[in-house]
């Protein structure tokens, strides 16, 4: 099944894989810079606020006219580096521009357009833990013959519908555990609690319905032990064939270079190919990550109808990057690069292993050919399709995103966005399709289980290094420089 995700290429960048001696203007802040932004904006007048947590921080990218000199010149001189902040304090949301040659600010204003930063961890985690100490939710809990101690709850954020938002604020729904480790295969429905994020405060509570758990019988997802089968994967003799200085990559007649920051996850920049015609590399990717997907779902009732998620500017493809599983998420000849973001105190986190790169032999024909036509001769030649994938798992609540960059020799790159992971259910009274009397908005799928409609879709924009463009996807596909393939797998 092929769903709209969105896809742009443009700017930010934030993950050292290690400390950097290769420079480029491009690198991602590593943790020795995230700490001096960290110090540079604690003993400012920052500091003293209360209630100081970060949002965001990033390299605030060179121009890209800088970027372009810079790569046509001996690379010996350096860019100056300053990082984009996104902070809260006392109620308000300041854009910083930190200076980090100079351990200086730059400028400082406070946000007052619409919309909030990016949601932190612990503000996610705190709101998830609220419910279960409200005395109503116990009384709900308690009236359906549950068991507190096997409950876990998820805040969601909540949408907007062209009302003025004065307030940031999260809706929580709950799950049942007990005899389950997919807990979103156990809802417990008509439950919702409206929670504000910065008095981290439950503000309106409904208990509107009740309908029956689903059984846990089948809903375990974990695989089965012992040692990942490699040969069922990519043909792994290949061998590395590529190779990693700091973020730059070289592979066949492609240099590249790789990066990662909390919004985006994994960025590609820089990406030229040689041309051997001229003998010379010839510019063909500028910059190049994930942008946007929105999730909405498709039902209308009081617990669903605001589940319109932002994936990427709410939670974050970086953020909810995994350590990926050697063997399972990658081959055995993948190299793995580390990412670093920055947590709500301003520390540098590290999610180890957040990209791999490897070589692929896929079995499709690159190009071949048979000639019959020379005098006494029969000539058959041709080569495998190898290719060179940069991958990227995100891990956003029920989905899992496999992010793939393909390098192909022909000099085109494939993006390729697959879905996997367990669906988002809903709890119904109806344990066959004959018994429906009403619009459940999704498909039954077992007794009592729902799997509610909804759509991916994915905003793409091109930015090259001499000219770019931007286009809303739809189901059907349309004609562009860079290839996309989105599927389902759940």
């Amino acid at each position: 099944m092929t769903i709209p995700v969105f896809l742009v290429l443009v700017s930010f960048i934030q993950c050292g894989c290690f400390v950097s001696s290769l420079y480029h203007p491009l690198d991602p802040l590593n943790p020795t810079e995230i700490d001096q932004i960290r110090l540079t904006i604690q003993e400012s007048h920052l500091g003293s606020l209360p209630n100081l947590t970060y949002h965001f921080v990033d390299l605030e990218e060179p121009d890209k006219e800088d970027v372009l000199k810079w790569l046509s010149s001996s690379n010996e001189s350096k860019l100056n580096r300053r990082a984009q902040v996104v902070v809260r304090a006392g109620g308000e949301t300041r854009e910083v521009i930190v200076d980090i040659n100079n351990d200086s600010i730059v400028s400082d204003h406070v946000y007052s357009g619409h919309g909030y930063p990016p949601l932190t961890f612990n503000e996610l985690f705190l709101a998830s833990k609220l419910p279960l100490q409200y005395p109503e939710f116990k009384e709900s809990i308690l009236r359906r013959s549950l068991n507190l101690s096997e409950v876990s709850c998820v805040p969601f954020t909540v949408g907007w519908y062209g009302e003025a938002i004065t307030r940031r604020t999260l809706k929580v729904a709950c799950f049942y555990r007990e005899g389950s480790v997919n807990v979103f295969a156990r809802p417990i429905e008509g439950i919702t609690l409206l929670v504000d994020v910065d008095s981290m405060k439950i503000t309106t509570y409904n208990d509107r319905l009740r309908a029956p758990v689903p059984k846990a019988e089948g809903t375990d997802f974990q695989s089965s032990k012992g040692k990942p089968n490699s040969s069922t994967l990519n043909d792994t003799n290949v061998g590395k064939g590529f190779t990693i200085d700091d973020h730059e990559v070289k592979w066949a007649n492609w240099v590249f270079h790789v990066g990662f920051n909390a919004r985006a996850g994994v960025i590609i920049s820089t990406a030229s190919i040689f041309d051997a015609k001229k003998k010379e590399f010839r510019r063909v990717l500028y910059r190049g990550h994930i942008s946007e997907t929105f999730v909405p779902y498709s039902d209308p009732t009081n617990e669903w109808y605001f589940r319109t998620f932002m994936d990427i500017g709410e939670f974050g493809f970086g953020r909810a990057a995994d350590t990926l599983q050697p063997l399972i998420d990658c081959p055995e000849n993948a190299a793995y690069m580390d990412g670093y973001m920055v947590g709500a105190d301003g520390k540098a986190q590290k999610v180890p292993g957040a990209i791999c790169i490897f070589e692929r032999h896929s079995g499709d024909v690159a190009w071949r050919h048979t000639e019959i036509n020379v005098p006494g001769k029969v000539i058959r030649s041709g080569e495998q399709q190898t290719t060179l994938v940069v991958r990227m798992i995100a891990n956003v609540g029920n989905y899992d995103y496999i992010l793939d960059w393909e390098f192909k020799r022909s000099g085109s790159i494939a993006v390729g966005v697959a879905l996997t992971g367990v669906p988002a259910m809903k709890a119904t009274s109806y344990t066959n399709t004959k018994e429906r009397t009403e619009n459940v908005y999704g498909t039954l799928v077992t007794e009592n289980t729902v799997a509610v409609n909804h759509d991916h879709f994915l905003r793409k924009c091109n930015f090259f290094f001499l000219s770019h463009g931007c286009t809303l996807s739809s189901r059907f596909g349309q004609k562009e420089p860079v290839v996309m393939l989105v599927t389902d797998l759940s």
